[in-house]
């Protein structure tokens, strides 16, 4: 057999999985595995570690992986794609979820600590749409789902230009959503009232909206769903 059929049939038996970015996201992971599915997915848990140069592996399991990388640096994304697809693995189902509540503990906002908060927020979830949309749409299927926060009852500077910040990730994920629908891709936004990483039952009924979402038929598709107490 030669070498393109060999990947051809390593790509036909490869099992799907799914990649959860963001911080603080253990009890999110955990969630997804404790979840009562027929089809669980092997997760990658990502964080994004400005101070890592390669592509850190934290630990390996049954169920997850768990990895550090500098989502920012050139071609570290597709370094993790490249793992995954090493691993036998090929991505079904991405939740992005950017840095919450970065802004909250300085006032007022300072123009760097836009850009920090830019760079945290924005920038890592248009870096990470891309790659996983570009990986998606080889095998022209998969969901793609933005976590966000509501846009009104902002009153400091830091939450102003925290809305303001996931205002514009709901409209990349609009965007996107415009853009990849037609050729098999699903992209969502799903509107949180806060983030709460130390809650189980939130971070329970997060993945179960998230699944929910990757689950519905291609003619039922939801571009956002809103998740409330």
């Amino acid at each position: 057999m030669n070498k393109l059929g060999r990947l051809f049939k390593s790509s036909q038996n490869a099992q799907h999985c799914m990649v959860v970015f963001g911080e603080n996201i253990e009890l999110l992971s955990k969630a997804f595995i404790n979840l009562d599915s027929d089809h669980s997915l092997h997760i990658f848990q990502v964080t994004h570690d400005p101070s890592q140069q390669d592509l850190k592996i934290i630990s390996s399991e049954n169920q997850s992986t768990i990895i550090r990388l500098n989502v920012l640096l050139s071609g570290s994304l597709k370094s993790l794609v490249k793992y995954i697809q090493q691993q036998g693995y090929k991505i079904e189902l991405c939740i992005i979820q950017p840095k919450f509540g970065g802004a909250d503990h300085i006032n007022p906002v300072s123009p760097k600590m836009i850009e920090q908060y830019w760079q945290a927020t924005g920038l890592n979830a248009v870096s990470i749409s891309q790659a996983m949309i570009a990986n998606m749409l080889k095998q022209q299927r998969g969901t793609v789902i933005f976590l966000g926060v509501r846009s009104e009852g902002a009153e400091k500077q830091a939450d102003l230009l925290t809305m303001s910040m996931f205002a514009s990730i709901r409209a990349l994920s609009q965007s996107l959503a415009r853009e990849f629908h037609p050729k098999g891709i699903h992209v969502a936004y799903c509107t949180l009232e806060k983030w709460d990483d130390q809650n189980p039952k939130l971070m329970q009924s997060i993945a179960q909206v998230c699944w929910h979402l990757h689950q519905q038929p291609k003619s039922t598709w939801s571009q956002e769903l809103s998740l409330t107490n």
